[in-house]
Parts: C-alpha cells; structure tokens; sequence
C-alpha cells in the first residue's frame, strides 16, 4: 500500500511535532587520536579491504619517499612491514586497489627518488609478505596513475598516468597474472593525478578530474567493464568557481551509495572541501575538520562504516588521522514479537533503509486467506496486552506502541501485506523515530467472528545520505 499525500503530511508533522527539534543531518569530520600512526608524508592511496584501512609508502619531504606498510582498524595503526622477503622501492604516487575476489593489495608503479624516476613494477601484498609479479607484458613506467578493483569482472582498473611529462589515457586490467591492454571505444582525455572509485551498487568505476600537461580537469568519466562515457553533471568540484582539480582524495562510501571526494588543488591554493556524486550530480557538503591538503590516504572501511583520512601535504607533510560520516544514519531496529494468527506468527520486516526522500518499505506475513492489514503507527514504543483488554484479540498479542496513527485496511497479497512510506525530502527530519507495527484483522465467515492477531514492531530512525 502506498500512502497518499496527506497522509504523508500527517506522519511527517507527528514525528516533528511530538519529537521537538530535529537533527539537521550533515557530513562531518571527527580526529582521531591513535596511539601510535604513521610519520607525516603525501602521496599515498588509500586502500580497504573491507575491515582494515591500508596505507603504503608516500612522500614525507621534498627528496625521499617510503615503503613501509600501515594498517588501520579504525583506531590503532598498526606497522606491519614485512621484516623478511623482498620489499618495494620506496614511492609515492603510485596505483593502487584491494582484489577482494583474491584477497590481495594490488600496487603499480609510482616515483621512487631512490631508484631513479617514475615505475613499472607490479607487487602484492597478502597482508605480511610483497611479491613482485613478472608478467609478461606490462603498463609502461609512470606515475600518478588511478587504480581500483573491478567487483563484477574480477580485474583490477588502472587509467592514466604520467611520464616524463607525457601523460597518457590508457586504460590497463589486471587479472593476478596478466596485464592486459583495453581498447575502450571512448574514453577521457590523456590526464593523470586523478583518482577513481567503484560503486557496488551499480558496478560502475567513476573518474573525475585529474591533470594534464597544461591544466586541471574538471570532467566525470564512468567505466562499465567495457568503455568510458562522460557524465555531464550540473555541478562539479570547484574552486574560485572554475571546475576542475587533481591530487584530491576520492571514495566510495557503500551505506550511503555516494563517491565522496575530498580536497587537492588546482595549482593554486590547496582545498578542504568535500563533494559527494550520487551518480548523476556532484553535491558540495559544508564540512569542517582537517586543513587543506593534496595527496591524503583516504579510503572508506565498509565493516566501520566510516570513510577515513590520513596525512597529505598542507605546506609541511601531515599525520593528521581522521574519520568522515554523515551524522544521521537511517536504522530499523525490531522490537517485541509477533502473536500466532490462523496462518503462523505474524513477522514484520524491514525491505530497505529509511532515508529522506526515498520510500522505505516494508512486509508482514504470513496472513490469513480472509484477513485484512492494518499500519499502527506511533511515536514511541509501549506494550499493552490486547487480549487482557478486547475479546477478539488473540493470546499474547500485544500493542508495542502508542497507536498514534491507523492505517488502511489492506487486503494481503498471497500471504502478504506491504507497507511503503515515501519519507519527505526533508533534513530536518534526520533523526525523528516512528514505530511500526501491522495488526492482522481475520474473519471467521462460518463463526461469523473477527479475531485481533499482531505482528512485532519496527522503531525507524531516518537518515539523510
């Protein structure tokens, strides 16, 4: 059943008036002060494996770079630097992505000081020893290149890069063993210095920005396991009102299904602000927290939930660690449980994710041939035995809240009533609760009887991506 707009209207007015003031949902940073973390350096890419944040090497002055190994569980920083096998060339600017399919941290490339100029080698790291992989043709040495893993075709992404001041648009896959060259029809122009993110939901990879020789770019670009096509987007990160940057920040942050996107330059002054593409349009968040900066590890930890921030170059090198979230995350929590009806135990259950401006759905079964549904909708959680207190109602059903709104009655689909609430595209209501909970009206044609069922409840909060 579908609400009509009065009757969202009249939800949306409960909530707020009985809830008082409500959050006014944004982004925002948090520091975090670890124990121990990596020294200050730029230049490194952020990589997660799902649980753990990983940091490589990076730049920490103006003539040497690292190659040690960092790992971040969204507290501590942990060194685990292998202290046996052979090791990478200190680097900065390198490629880099997590292959979840196999379990690896992926690295390409780079500039190494040290070894004389920009890379080309091929390494992987299984979470306490590197190997260098030797296949039998490779991308050409560069540096600057983006990186990230492809879930549905099982292949790491690399595009761009540059070398000796030639920047190019090629577009490489890597399987574990082989590099293999693509050939999209389109693609973006050659560039480097930008990064790419992947997003789970769709399966698409989206590039934004980058460098080439003589300027910034301000362009999005997705990839669908087989070409590139340019998003024309209204908006797009910016400064001083001119579109365009590289050596920024850039992620996919799975809960909220946004690629977030955080400082860089635009050879002028360094930024600190955030954009987030929903993929369709860039939307600039008004955030505070960390000092401008190019080239910071940042990353999104989908087991913490959390988008994390570390070090990057804001005049000297930085080891800054910081945690990014929006602060009104939507949850459906259910409480109490469902009395039997003529069909079994009645189980409401959340379909989706309470955010403003989407509908959030839910279903309750099974219910009888003949029954009808109704939606008991309140703004807080009670219990009152309805058996003790109405003759039709069964044993052990309860009431688990205050009944402030009735809804329907709907007639079940093959055991099934479903419940869609299009929550208002309304950030003031980040953080309001509503209880759901569905009573099951059945009637007995041949004892020419009605008998009260009901299921458990659902307490809602609503989130804002």
């Amino acid at each position: 059943m579908e609400y009509t707009a009065w009757m969202i209207r009249i939800l949306a007015t409960l909530s707020l008036s009985l809830l008082g003031q409500a959050l006014l949902a944004q982004a925002a940073f948090t520091q975090l002060m670890p124990a121990t973390s990596p020294s200050a350096r730029a230049g490194a890419t952020g990589v997660s494996d799902g649980a753990l944040l990983y940091h490589f090497g990076g730049k920490p002055n103006s003539t040497t770079e690292l190659n040690d190994m960092w790992i971040f569980d969204g507290s501590n920083w942990v060194d685990v630097t292998p202290t046996v096998g052979a090791l990478p060339a200190t680097r900065d600017w390198y490629g880099a992505a997590y292959d979840t399919g196999r379990g690896r941290y992926v690295l390409f490339g780079g500039r190494s000081t040290a070894s004389g100029g920009n890379l080309g080698d091929t390494w992987e790291f299984d979470g306490s020893m590197w190997t260098q992989m030797t296949p039998a043709v490779a991308p050409s040495v560069r540096r600057w290149g983006a990186m990230s893993y492809d879930v549905a075709a099982g292949v790491t992404i690399l595009f761009g890069g540059e070398n000796g001041g030639v920047y190019n648009n090629e577009t490489w896959s890597w399987d574990g063993t082989t590099w293999t060259q693509l050939s999209p029809v389109t693609s973006p122009s050659i560039r480097g210095r930008g990064r790419m993110s992947y997003n789970l939901t769709t399966g698409e990879t989206v590039y934004f920005g980058g460098r080439n020789a003589a300027a910034a770019l301000g362009d999005t670009w997705i990839w669908d396991g087989a070409n590139w096509s340019q998003t024309v987007t209204p908006n797009a990160p910016s400064t001083l009102g001119v579109a365009g940057r590289f050596a920024y920040g850039m992620t996919y942050d799975v809960l909220r299904d946004r690629h977030v996107l955080y400082g860089g330059t635009r050879n002028g002054p360094t930024l600190s602000d955030v954009w987030e593409f929903d993929g369709s349009d860039w939307e600039q968040r008004a955030v505070s927290g960390p000092s401008t900066r190019t080239g910071p590890t940042f990353a999104y930890v989908i087991g913490l939930q959390k988008t994390f921030l570390f070090g990057g170059f804001g005049g000297p090198q930085l080891s800054d660690t910081w945690e990014y979230q929006t602060s009104a995350l939507p949850s459906v929590v259910a409480y109490g449980t469902g009395c039997s009806g003529p069909a079994g135990a009645l189980t409401l259950a959340s379909n989706s994710s309470p955010w403003t401006g989407e509908v959030w759905s839910t279903s309750c079964g099974p219910l009888g041939p003949t029954s009808l549904a109704m939606e008991v909708w309140g703004i807080s959680q009670t219990l009152l035995p309805l058996n003790a207190v109405l003759p039709i109602a069964g044993a052990g059903c309860n009431l688990l809240n205050t009944a402030d709104l009735l809804l329907g009655p709907s007639i079940p689909v093959a055991g099934q009533a479903t419940v869609q609430f299009a929550l208002p595209n309304t950030p003031a209501l980040a953080g309001s609760m509503l209880q759901l909970q569905v009573a099951e009206l059945e009637f007995d044609l041949g004892g020419n009887w009605i008998g009260l069922y009901t299921s458990n409840g659902l307490s809602m909060t609503v989130g804002v991506r």
